[in-house]
């Protein structure tokens, strides 16, 4: 069944309320190197150490929460050890988000059997959210008809389904808006608003910068782009 937005009250991203989970490249260093000592602890893939982190808008980390049983506790603090000495954000090319501070949630699990050499035994992954509740991206004001590219003056390609999204079932209407550089490539996206997670809006903006272009170029217009997110029907 697919998971959609059910009536919650909508999030007002901005300032320190926001969050970036799936929106850039989180470098925390070799995670190998701070988790070996603990490895025993993860029972070869069956226990989960979640994560927290508050990124401040140069995309350092500034906090670190950890969630753990009594086991992993040790791994929980000795990686939040690591990520605020040496923890870096960086969102993807050309997405703008508008924050002093933001939250980033992942999880850290072994890979199961025994280590195999030259691959790291530790791995990260972004769990997608599942609040189901609306987000609007600051205050951001569209702009009128007359003063924003259409369709018309773009060329494109067929938008694939966001892989992360499919996979989750998520479903969305969601808003971005779009500008353009000199060559007529994405030069930034604006996530405007999302009827279903934050995520979701920042995947579309990855098919915007992959298949949208400018037919004459330059042009300072914006382009709002409004799609709905809908799963095939079986």
């Amino acid at each position: 069944m697919p998971a959609v937005a059910q009536d919650q009250a909508e999030i007002i991203f901005g300032g320190d309320v926001f969050d970036v989970t799936g929106a850039g490249v989180l470098d925390l260093s070799i995670l190998d190197g701070a988790l070996m000592p603990f490895r025993r602890a993860f029972d070869q893939g069956r226990e989960r150490l979640g994560l927290e982190l508050t990124i401040d808008a140069a995309g350092t980390v500034q906090d670190c929460r950890f969630d753990a049983n009594e086991k992993l506790a040790p791994a929980g603090k000795a990686l939040c050890t690591q990520a605020l000495r040496v923890g870096r954000f960086q969102p993807y090319p050309g997405l703008v988000l508008d924050y002093t501070s933001a939250t980033y949630r992942l999880s850290i699990r072994s890979h199961t059997g025994q280590p195999i050499k030259g691959e790291a035994t530790f791995r990260m992954s972004t769990a997608y959210p599942f609040e189901g509740r609306p987000v609007t991206f600051g205050s951001y004001a569209i702009p009128p008809e007359n003063q924003r590219l259409t369709l018309a003056d773009l060329q494109y390609r067929a938008m694939e389904y966001p892989r992360d999204a499919l996979q989750n079932a998520i479903e969305a209407q969601v808003i971005v808006a779009v500008t353009f550089d000199e060559q007529g490539r994405v030069s930034t996206c604006r996530p405007v608003r999302s009827s279903n997670t934050a995520r979701i809006a920042y995947d579309t903006c990855l098919e915007a910068r992959r298949g949208f272009s400018l037919r004459k170029a330059p042009d300072a217009r914006p382009y709002v782009w409004v799609t709905h997110w809908r799963l095939a029907e079986d």
